[in-house]
């Protein structure tokens, strides 16, 4: 036989090798397979509850309308830096220390989560809930993920409650604010 006889593997060489290796290539991925099956079945399921919410429209200032009668020129003054999309300023509060930690003790999160530390606490609040702001639409997105389907709905729902209070509490609004200081300038001048 010729040294080109003996390279040639044919088609019943192959058929051969599949034939004695049968039953590892059926028996492996069939148990991978079925082992993967059976830790599906032993993973909790995660549900997750989404609030959007619809922040109110930027009221215009003084100084938003001389910035937009300058055009280009507001850059130059700094006019333009103080313009904020309301949503980004939501997003701020709801990912705030002060709401994390409403939310951490009225669920109890500490001993659910079991953590011994409130910072610890707050991580893993942070892992399982996400807050984002649409970029065309404005509208901000709550999703909290949890094990009971009940309590992350409560969840999605106390962290738009938590952030109704804290806006209660600080003087968001310009015509707050201004009114604040007028009051000072009266107490002042009497």
């Amino acid at each position: 036989p010729s040294s080109e006889e003996t390279d040639e593997i044919s088609l019943l060489d192959v058929a051969l090798v599949l034939a004695e290796n049968l039953r590892l290539l059926i028996v492996v991925p069939l148990g991978a397979g079925l082992l993967a099956l059976g830790i599906s079945f032993l993973i909790p399921p995660t549900y997750t509850a989404t609030t959007r919410i619809l922040p109110p429209a930027q009221q215009q200032t003084t100084s938003a309308v001389l910035a937009a009668q300058l055009g280009s020129l507001a850059g130059l003054v700094g006019g333009s830096a103080s313009l904020k999309n309301p949503a980004d300023q939501y997003v701020a509060l709801l990912k705030s220390r002060s709401v994390s930690d409403a939310i951490i003790q009225r669920f109890k999160l500490r001993e659910l989560y079991n953590e011994r530390y409130i910072e610890d606490t707050r991580k893993e609040l942070e892992k399982q809930s996400r807050v984002s702001a649409g970029v065309r639409d404005g509208i901000v997105s709550i999703e909290v993920d949890d094990h009971d389907p009940k309590r992350a709905a409560e969840m999605a729902n106390a962290f738009v409650e938590e952030l109704r209070s804290l806006s209660k509490t600080l003087a968001i609004s310009e015509a707050a604010q201004r009114r604040l200081f007028f009051e000072g300038q009266l107490k002042q001048a009497k």
